[in-house]
């Protein structure tokens, strides 16, 4: 009986934080309440409190829980980079290997890091709220692996160009990822925001001419 009501448990849990990350991922943080969460997870209200407490809970616990495939992810893409290119990354195929998961993922119906990837971009423009800064923090070790390839393929630019030129390419990233439909407004239909893999190339090019020319001392 006991093995029965805890499974129930862990399967309660799975459809709250399930409906959690795509109402985070839609929404944002401040656009979803506990009561959207439990309609959305078809439970009663009583039980997101009994298994969370509050939303600040529910968006921990939906953070953490992929954080590990999401890295891993962005770790197996460098290593299949690695792979093909072993004389050594260029900056374009390190941006490559960092951002391909992204794009794939945001274009990519039915993948399991989908709505997840879109819950994180929502919190990174989210970054000023006290409490939601632990978990940004967390997010930080797939960053990492992007900063310590870029930080070794141009060890004579100042690390400050180097953290600025990221966060260029990563701002852009989010919204890219967060964005529902004005790449398709702004190109008139030539471009789709569903489909951000397919101009995965351009992407690419641009966020590396960016980085290569931050190592260039100015005219």
């Amino acid at each position: 009986m006991a093995t029965r009501v805890s499974s129930k448990g862990v399967e309660t849990r799975k459809l709250i934080l399930d409906a959690a990350e795509i109402l985070f991922s839609e929404h944002g943080y401040n656009g979803t309440s506990l009561r959207d969460i439990a309609a959305a997870a078809e439970v009663r209200l009583s039980l997101v409190h009994y298994h969370f407490g509050n939303k600040h809970e529910i968006f921990s616990a939906a953070m953490e829980r992929k954080i590990g495939l999401l890295q891993a992810a962005v770790a197996e893409s460098f290593n299949a980079a690695d792979a093909n290119f072993p004389a050594g990354l260029t900056i374009e195929q390190t941006v490559a290997a960092f951002i391909q998961p992204f794009l794939t993922v945001a274009s990519t119906p039915g993948h399991e890091l989908r709505y997840y990837v879109t819950m994180t971009s929502h919190l990174m423009s989210s970054y000023r709220m006290p409490e939601l800064r632990p978990i940004l923090a967390k997010l930080s070790i797939v960053s990492d692996i992007f900063e310590d390839r870029i930080k070794t393929l141009m060890p004579d630019t100042e690390e400050g160009e180097i953290l600025y030129g990221m966060y260029l390419v990563e701002a852009a990233l989010i919204f890219m990822v967060q964005d529902p439909g004005f790449l398709d407004d702004l190109s008139r239909d030539h471009h789709s925001s569903r489909a951000l893999d397919r101009r995965a190339e351009a992407t690419i090019r641009f966020f590396a001419a960016g980085l290569e020319r931050l190592a260039q001392k100015p005219d």
